[in-house]
This record gives structure tokens, C-alpha cells and sequence, in this order.
């Protein structure tokens, strides 16, 4: 068989499985199920003891508007900022997450009591996120109808790497419906909208599922199997994916979390309305809905209608919006959103049905100890509940005839703008987001489905491997807003908006040039060539300590001379071959001035949401490196940038391997703080003499193993830390500061040893030379 007659014949079947998809009303059997959803964000702290969680997840299943309780059939329930105190944040042990879990449990248990075996909840699945986390239950009869289980996640945080920030998603088939439940933490701060809009697009757009093994920054993600004794099989403890999901592909996606999205008014006129109970002229300016509106986010998803207060910010444990210094807007930044591929139903020619529909929306007054109400949302979800074999089969035949009679006559048809359309950016500087806008009409007399892909990636008898997309490197730099496959109407046109920003981990790969060819590929239609040709400027970014010019000294002045063009020929003037490149040296010296570095404050939610690195690296860019006016948090960050980014971590992938396969990694398991903070496990661990012998073997490794550049620049990185580290008082008095110090360990231990080493490993490594570092300067 030819090549051609394999590509029609895959694109015709596509083509049926899509007819029988838009038929499905015609053979399938509707029943309607109850879902619950709720979302909490509780800002690092724990319930007080014996609380349970009831109005949040209780009162929207029996309250004054319905007549009898209503028992859902699936509940999920998402988390964000859980308490990542002690050892949680350092280790692959799921204490907090088990802890929370336990009271979801028993609030359920509490709510919903077991009468016989069918009222009974089991976990279908869970997956966490650093503090996002998100939990799924099912109503005991439904457990052996949940099939293709999966779950995932994606990180918005520091460089796209610290799960601070992001969304965990967990999808499985349910009877015959396909079900998404996406929990989410967006970026925070009141003028954020875009980023928090970009974390959308992000997530949107890499999120995807498969029924094999989760591949996606797996050590930042806690995995629990499902429940004991559970009949629903997870697919993914299979070696091979056969198939993948994105968002998009479900028939019904429930997207919620706090996703920070606030009211655009002044303080004082939000808390006027709020006290004379006016809040309608509120959601006029509620970011989330304009931006809906303007289609910049959750194009086609739902909210039902708002009539609760806003959910943030509470002084805790009581009703009254935030007094703090910060004194915050309130706003409604915790929300459920829902999306359908069908808005409607209907079997056996009966009356149409709304696919799904809201019963209630609300959030729960009376849990108080979060500075975030909990949200709550109850929906009756018409469910494809089997399928009439019969009429599938009738359909079929008949669809069949139809595509030959069409195959000649519609030819899906597109149009696109620019003519011909050629992304070309220019000069494109380290952090540069570069967007190019395309316009795809459908002038054909039959809808087209559109994917944009690598022509290299690209085989036309073959389904797209939505995971090796984003395992192409430039292909991973790319955002498509909206996502990159798209299905449009005979007669409409799509916007698509296409963005390029270079990740730190490629900034080495690519050199000066890239010239890449993507592929609009219309199913059954013509293709169409995009090229992307892009001039790349990464200036030190991606740069080797070898590829810098040699660091010069002034012995005369004894200071580090910074300037490029300054002569070698004087006697004053040494090379100093072994210490790192001058712009490191320059950082850390200015750094090292400063009183004022508060690793907390600097890897605060609000702080890493907000920080704008463009002037620093333009001031690189240009050779400048005198730093005396600028910011400290910007310094900090843009070393941790140029971190990341060399080809070859500090502390190389080798001397890893040798350190880390050498010794056991429960030598890691438990110690303290450079604050003197105790960091405590229930991972059983090794006597504290044992330990105290393998950290302080493991940091004699490296000062044997690592180059002398290298090893030069780690310890002045690491007595900057030691210098700077939080003290326990400084801790005590920090608003969330077990949330702020997680991320700094994540972020900085990232920076040093890059992802090679597994997340536990980096923690402690990190944790270990700090504290080795500290008894150097006791004694």
C-alpha cells in the first residue's frame, strides 16, 4: 500500500471517528450524575484539631434549595499553600498531603453516611504539586467504570521550574465520558493579570495525559496509586503509552483553584460596595471575567452566577477583610469554572438537556482559619452512560457512504494570513517574549481540524505524540494561544497567536541561528509551511566559564577589574585563570554589600509574581557591570538565571552521579536548618553520627572532584547563602515563610546541581554543604 492511500486512509478514519463523535446523541445513553467540586487555598496552616471541613462540602449537597440531600457520584477536591512544614518540603514522603487527605476523608465520611456499600467514597487518585494538590473520590458502584486513569502536572513558578505555582490535573473515562479535573495557583499581586493570563496559556498548553508513565518533572510530583483494594486499574504503572490527552480532548473539564484574578477598583470603593452589600457592579470588574470576555483565557468555559462575598483576603479566624500593612483588595480569586465539548443533550429524540448544570455555588463562611474561603460547587452532569451498539453500527455504515460521496467534493479548505506566513524575530535576547499572529480561515465547505507540529515530528499516516512535541527543544520555547490543534467551523476563522521565549535549560543549544519549519496540517486537506527564522543574542546566557574572557585583577587597588577593554599589559594587572568569569565575580562581590537580601521576602509569592528582570539584563547586555544601583532582588535573581543557564551545572552531571550513586541518599534524610531549625522526618534515618561522616565526605568529594573555576565560584555562591540564610527569628516573624523557604530551596539547590539529581537529593545536598559551611566558621 502507498504512502498516499495510508494518509487517506488514516485521515478518513479520523475523519469517522470525528462524524461519529458529533453524532453521539444519535447512539448514546445519557444518565444524569451529581459532581461536587471545591477549592481552599489554606495559606500554609493547618484546621484546628477535630475540624472538619462540612459547610464547604456538605451544605451545597443539602441546603434550603434542595428539598433532600443529594448524594454526588464524584467529588474532587483541590488544595493550594498546604503547610509545607518540617520535613515535607525535603523529601518524597507524603505526610502533609496523607495529613489533609485524612480530613477530607473524614469530612466526607461525616457528611455522607455510609448506609451500605453504594454511599461509600474510595480515592480514585491524587497528585501533588509542592503545596497545590489535588484529590479525586468516587462513589463506590462507579470505581470498576473509571478506566484510563491519569494524572499530571505543570509548573509556572521560577523559570518554569518551581511548582510554587501551577496546575496538577488528574483525568480518567467515566463510563463513557472522558473527565478532567485541573486545580491551579496563579500568580499573585493586583496589576498580574497577564501573568496570572500566561499561567493559563501555560498550562492550557503543556498539560498533557497519557496512559503510560507521567513523564513531566516527575521529581517535584508526590504519586499515590489508588486506593487499596480499588478495582479501577491505573493505567500509567504501564511501560509504554499508546495514547495521549490534552485538556481540550475531554468531553467535560472542571478548571478550578485560587487563580488570583482580582477586582479593578481602588480598595476603599471595593470595601464601600462590599459594606452596602452592592457586589453586582463588582463582577462588572472582575478580572477574570473580563479577561473571559476578551477571550484571552478559558475560551468556552462556564461559571454559573456569583452571589457570594469575595474570598480573600480574611484576617484569619474571623470575617473581616484583610487589616494587614498590606491591607490587600478583596476579591474573588478562588473559582470553579466548567467546560463541555456538547452544551447539550439529548437520547432517543427526547427533550434537549443542558450537558451540564449548576445546583450550587458557594463558598463556606464558617471556615475561618485560612485568609481564603473555601469555594464549592454542586453539578448534575449528563454522562454517556453505554452506548446502543446497534444504532453505532447503522450510523456507521451510513457516515461511511457520506465520506466517500464527500471525499472529492469537501476538501477542507483554509486560508492563511500573513500570506506566506513567516515568523521571523530578530535579535531575540535572553527572557525576549516573541509573538507572531496568525489568522486561519476556513473558506472550504466542510469543518477542518488544524495541528501545528515540527515538519521534523511530522508523519501523516500517524496520530501526534503530544508528549514529543514538547521533547523538541525549540518546539518546547513555542506557546500557542489558543492551544496548538484547533477545529474550525466551515465559514469561521481562528486566531492564533504564536509566542517564543527562550527556556534557561536551552539558552546554551541553539547558537546565533535558528531556521525551523512548522506544519499547519489540515486533516485531509492541503498543508501549509510555516517558517521560523530567528537571530538568537543569549550574551552570557548559555555561556561555559571557558567561552568567557579571562578575569582580570588589580593587585595594586586589589579589586576585580570589570571592564572590557581594559589593558592586560600592566604590571599591575594579573589573569586569574582559576577564578570564575567576571560578571559572576562582580554579582557576588555587590551582593555580598548588601544588608539587605531576605531570602524570604525574595522567593515570597508576591516578590518572584512581580520582579522584572529586563533592566538587569539589558545592563549585562551592554557590559555594565557596576550593580551599586541596582535592586538587590534583582541581582539575586539574575545570578540564579545565569546559573541555570551555563551548559554544564556548577557542580557538574558526573560529579553528581559519583556523589550521589556513591552515597546512600538516606545519609540526606534528616538534620537541620543553617538557622538551627530542626528538620524532621518520619523517613526512618541513619544514627547522626553516620550522617555527620557522609555530608562531610560528600562536600570533600566535590572539593576534589569540581574545577577550579567552578569550584571557586561554588563556595562564594554558598558563604552568599550561608551569610544571607534566614535566621529562626526571621522565620518566626515572615508571613508564610515555610511556603517562601521551600521555594528558596527548590529555586537555589536548581540553581547549583540543575535537574539531574532527583529532588530529594538536590534538597539535601544543598541543606548539607550549608551546615558544613556553618561549623567551618564556628570553629
Amino acid at each position: 500500500m502507498s504512502k498516499l492511500t495510508d494518509t487517506r486512509l488514516y485521515e478518513a478514519t479520523k475523519r469517522l471517528e470525528k462524524r461519529l463523535k458529533d453524532h453521539e446523541n444519535e447512539y448514546m445513553i445519557y444518565k444524569s450524575f451529581h459532581i461536587l467540586v471545591g477549592t481552599f487555598n489554606v495559606n500554609n496552616r493547618q484546621p484546628p484539631g477535630h475540624t472538619l471541613l462540612e459547610e464547604w462540602l456538605y451544605r451545597v449537597t443539602k441546603n434550603e434549595e434542595n428539598t433532600q440531600e443529594i448524594l454526588p457520584d464524584i467529588i474532587a477536591v483541590g488544595f493550594q499553600e498546604i503547610d509545607t512544614s518540617g520535613g515535607a518540603y525535603i523529601y518524597d514522603d507524603r505526610k502533609k498531603e496523607d495529613e489533609w487527605e485524612h480530613i477530607v476523608r473524614k469530612t466526607i465520611k461525616a457528611c455522607y453516611k455510609a448506609k451500605d456499600e453504594n454511599h461509600k467514597f474510595q480515592l480514585l487518585n491524587r497528585i501533588r504539586l509542592m503545596g497545590i494538590i489535588l484529590f479525586v473520590y468516587v462513589r463506590s458502584p462507579h470505581m470498576t467504570k473509571c478506566t484510563s486513569i491519569s494524572r499530571t502536572s505543570v509548573p509556572t513558578g521560577f523559570m518554569g521550574l518551581a511548582g510554587n505555582k501551577g496546575g496538577v490535573g488528574i483525568r480518567f473515562r467515566f463510563y463513557e465520558t472522558d473527565i478532567c479535573f485541573i486545580n491551579c495557583h496563579f500568580a499573585s499581586g493586583d496589576g498580574q493579570t497577564n501573568r496570572r493570563n500566561e499561567d493559563y496559556q501555560t498550562i492550557e498548553s503543556r498539560m498533557t495525559f497519557t496512559d503510560g508513565p507521567t513523564y513531566s518533572l516527575k521529581d517535584y510530583i508526590w504519586y499515590a496509586p489508588t486506593t487499596v483494594g480499588s478495582s479501577a486499574l491505573n493505567p500509567q504503572t504501564s511501560s509504554t503509552p499508546t495514547q495521549w490527552w490534552k485538556i481540550n480532548d475531554h468531553d467535560v473539564v472542571f478548571w478550578f483553584g485560587d487563580m488570583n484574578y482580582r477586582i479593578s477598583q481602588t480598595n476603599e470603593q471595593v470595601r464601600e460596595a462590599l459594606r452596602e452589600l452592592s457586589t453586582i457592579p463588582l463582577h462588572e470588574k472582575d478580572q477574570l471575567r473580563c479577561e473571559m470576555k476578551l477571550k484571552h483565557v478559558f475560551t468556552d468555559y462556564f461559571e454559573p452566577p456569583i452571589d457570594f462575598m469575595p474570598t480573600y483576603k480574611f484576617d484569619p479566624n474571623s470575617d473581616v477583610y484583610d487589616t494587614s500593612e498590606k491591607f490587600r483588595t478583596p476579591s474573588w480569586t478562588d473559582r470553579i469554572l466548567y467546560f463541555t465539548k456538547r452544551t447539550k443533550t439529548q437520547s432517543n429524540n427526547e427533550t434537549k438537556n443542558e450537558l451540564i448544570h449548576p445546583i450550587h455555588y458557594s463558598c463556606a463562611k464558617t471556615i475561618r482559619f485560612s485568609d481564603h474561603r473555601p469555594v464549592s460547587g454542586l453539578y448534575r452532569v449528563g454522562i454517556k452512560y453505554e452506548c446502543d451498539e446497534k444504532r453505532l453500527n447503522r450510523l456507521r455504515d451510513q457516515l461511511i457512504r457520506e465520506i466517500d460521496r464527500e471525499e472529492n467534493d469537501s476538501i477542507p479548505t483554509i486560508e492563511v494570513f500573513p500570506r506566506p506566513p513567516a515568523i521571523v524575530f530578530e535579535n531575540v535576547r535572553y527572557l525576549d517574549k516573541m509573538t507572531y499572529s496568525l489568522l486561519i480561515k476556513n473558506i472550504g465547505e466542510c469543518s477542518c481540524h488544524c495541528t501545528i507540529c515540527p515538519s521534523a515530528m511530522f508523519e501523516p499516516t500517524r496520530p501526534i505524540n503530544t508528549k514529543q512535541l514538547t521533547d523538541e527543544p525549540f518546539f518546547d520555547c513555542l506557546t500557542f494561544t489558543p492551544s496548538s490543534s484547533h477545529t474550525i467551523d466551515n465559514g469561521k476563522e481562528q486566531h492564533i497567536n504564536i509566542t517564543f521565549q527562550m527556556k534557561s535549560r536551552y539558552s546554551w543549544l541553539f547558537g546565533k541561528q535558528l531556521n525551523e519549519i512548522l506544519i499547519l496540517h489540515v486533516e485531509n486537506g492541503a498543508d501549509t509551511f510555516i517558517t521560523l527564522d530567528m537571530t538568537l543574542d543569549m550574551g552570557p546566557f548559555g555561556l561555559s566559564f571557558d567561552q568567557f574572557p579571562t578575569t582580570l585583577y588589580d593587585k595594586e587597588t586589589k579589586q576585580y577589574i570589570y571592564s572590557l577593554n581594559h589593558s592586560t599589559n600592566s604590571e599591575h594587572i594579573l589573569e586569574m585563570k582559576n577564578d570564575p568569569p567576571a560578571l559572576y565575580i562582580s554579582l557576588i562581590e555587590c551582593l555580598k554589600e548588601r544588608h539587605d537580601i531576605h531570602l524570604l521576602n525574595i522567593f515570597s509569592n508576591e516578590v518572584q509574581d512581580t520582579i522584572d528582570l529586563i533592566p538587569i539584563r539589558n545592563q549585562i547586555y551592554e557590559h555594565n557591570y557596576n550593580f551599586h544601583q541596582t535592586p538587590t532582588i534583582a541581582l539575586f535573581m539574575i545570578l540564579l538565571h545565569l546559573l541555570q543557564s551555563l551548559p554544564e551545572p556548577i557542580i557538574s552531571r558526573d560529579i553528581q552521579d559519583r556523589i550521589f550513586l556513591t552515597n546512600n541518599s538516606s545519609s540526606f534524610r534528616s538534620y537541620h536548618l543553617p538557622s538551627g531549625t530542626g528538620i524532621q522526618s518520619h523517613i526512618p534515618s541513619e544514627t547522626a553520627s553516620s550522617q555527620h561522616h557522609d555530608m562531610s565526605k560528600a562536600v570533600s568529594m566535590i572539593i576534589e572532584l569540581l574545577k577550579t573555576k567552578e569550584r571557586n565560584l561554588f563556595f562564594r555562591f554558598l558563604l552568599l547563602l550561608q551569610k544571607s540564610w534566614p535566621t529562626s527569628e526571621q522565620i518566626k516573624k515572615t508571613e508564610n515563610a515555610r511556603n517562601s523557604l521551600t521555594v528558596c530551596i527548590d529555586i537555589l539547590s536548581l540553581s547549583i546541581l540543575h535537574g539531574h539529581a532527583d529532588r530529594n537529593q538536590r534538597h539535601g545536598f544543598l541543606l548539607a554543604c550549608l551546615n558544613e559551611e556553618k561549623k567551618k566558621h564556628i570553629k
